[in-house]
């Protein structure tokens, strides 16, 4: 492993495990028990369960526990940090990275039951993102390329 391998590996470490993950990962956690628990017994009382809306409930119901894993996983290496070495620390990482990617997919189970309520509301809100996105990667663009000055942070 170079040196310049070395020096990053506490920096990546520490962004997975950043508060900020740990925040989006709660609120993702958070809406999909929501989502279950209050589709379901909706879905209870219907006698024709709708296929979209049974796929809205199966991808909530599979990365409920990938979310799950993510806030273990955080809070355990939060609190045992000083006693893991260094494989240890990278093996949680990676899962948790794996686990934090996984548990974005609950987008798309909110994106179906945005259809599922009505087609026009669904698909406003994937335009909307889709301007967001590249509303947020063209001021990054433009940010990269204009340097900073001194006077930027006064």
């Amino acid at each position: 492993m170079s040196k310049k391998t070395k020096k990053n590996k506490p920096l990546e470490i520490d962004s997975e495990f950043s508060e900020r993950n740990y925040t989006i990962i709660g609120a993702l956690f958070s809406g999909s028990v929501a989502y279950l628990v209050f589709a379901s017994q909706s879905a209870y009382q219907e006698v024709d369960l709708t296929e979209l809306r049974l796929a809205t409930l199966l991808i909530f119901a599979a990365i409920l526990p990938f979310q799950g894993a993510y806030l273990i996983i955080h809070t355990y290496v939060q609190r045992y940090k000083e006693f893991l070495n260094q494989q240890k620390m990278m093996t949680l990482t990676r899962l948790a990275e794996r686990c934090r990617i996984i548990s974005y997919l609950s987008v798309v189970g909110f994106t179906l039951s945005l259809i599922n309520i009505d087609e026009i509301i669904g698909f406003t809100f994937i335009i909307s993102v889709a301007a967001v996105i590249l509303l947020v990667r063209w001021s990054w663009n433009q940010g990269l390329i204009s340097k900073p000055t001194e006077n930027d942070f006064d």
